[in-house]
């Protein structure tokens, strides 16, 4: 018996250390590399690689029943790599000849039931959770730097806003929604995390996914493409990335409800970037979860 339990927790201990290599491998955030010289009068700034881009958001959603829709936008203030802020100076965000980055999305999410602190088990409930089930964005650059933006406020039904000079701003991306959760927190702050498709404006129209032509939705997404600058701003890997991923949140302080309307401001947060997991990877966590389920059918016998 002793001989059959040691060979059991071996193996369990095996599919473990499969799951976890293969967990890791999913898990890192690649590098990337920027070219800021791709933005039209912007040629202060060398290449430089990061892993990740901050920044934060504003948007106000409508609330019918158990579900929300609205809109907002994302400003990046800065890219960091392996955990480091890369400075203004580096990467011309913000900086003088440099440019501004920003997103602005559509989304809906329906409660997950169940969910919520006890008595507040309604979509609007600290502590819940609700399933995203649309999240569009575009994603551009400010080359003038004068795009300016409006917080949402529930109080007076104000829409989260790009504002000001939009006439030189360039498309340089779209995406749509693969999987993601929103809610809020037992505190009240926002959370948010997703993982989208993030699709490189090509040319007029269109925008490669991964290096394949955008299909569908997001095809739809990418006809307001004008040029190719947005794959040549996001230089390498070539092709880039093909998944893009957000976690964001705030404080009860940048949360307001009134009635059926919730703005949510000053949520901060990153985005980061990876291909379609290998199918080597894929695999591994896969032989790794039979493994742990074959020698837990084993104990049990």
């Amino acid at each position: 018996m002793k001989f059959f339990a040691r060979k059991h927790i071996a193996a369990a201990a095996v599919a473990l250390a499969s799951m976890s290599v293969a967990s890791q491998a999913l898990a890192d955030a690649p590098n990337f590399t920027i070219d800021p010289t791709a933005l039209p009068g912007v040629n202060l700034y060398a290449p430089f690689v990061a892993n990740q881009i901050s920044g934060s958001s504003s948007e106000l959603l409508q609330t019918v029943g158990n579900t929300h829709s609205g809109s907002g936008w994302l400003t990046f203030g800065s890219f960091s790599l392996g955990g480091s802020s890369i400075d203004s100076a580096t990467t011309g965000i913000g900086g003088v000849g440099g440019y501004r980055l920003y997103v602005t999305f559509e989304l809906k999410d329906v409660y997950r039931p169940g969910t919520g602190l006890p008595g507040q088990e309604f979509i609007n409930g600290n502590g819940t959770f609700n399933d995203l089930t649309q999240l569009d964005f575009k994603f551009y650059a400010d080359p003038g730097r004068n795009t300016t933006f409006q917080n949402a406020n529930a109080n007076t039904n104000t829409s989260a806003s790009v504002t000001g000079v939009q006439g030189d701003d360039i498309l340089l991306a779209v995406g749509n929604l693969i999987d993601g959760v929103s809610g809020f927190n037992e505190e009240g702050g926002a959370t948010f995390n997703a993982t989208q498709n993030f699709a490189l404006c090509s040319g007029a129209g269109t925008a490669t996914l991964g290096g394949a032509a955008a299909t569908g939705d997001l095809a739809t997404l990418a006809s307001d493409c004008d040029n190719a600058i947005g794959s040549a701003f996001f230089a390498e890997p070539n092709p880039f990335f093909a998944l893009a991923f957000d976690a964001f949140n705030n404080t009860r302080q940048g949360v307001i409800i009134n009635g059926d309307l919730v703005s949510i401001n000053n949520a901060s947060g990153t985005v980061d970037f990876n291909g379609v997991p290998e199918p080597g990877t894929l695999a591994l966590l896969g032989l790794g979860m039979v493994g742990l389920a074959a020698s837990t059918r084993r104990r049990k016998n």
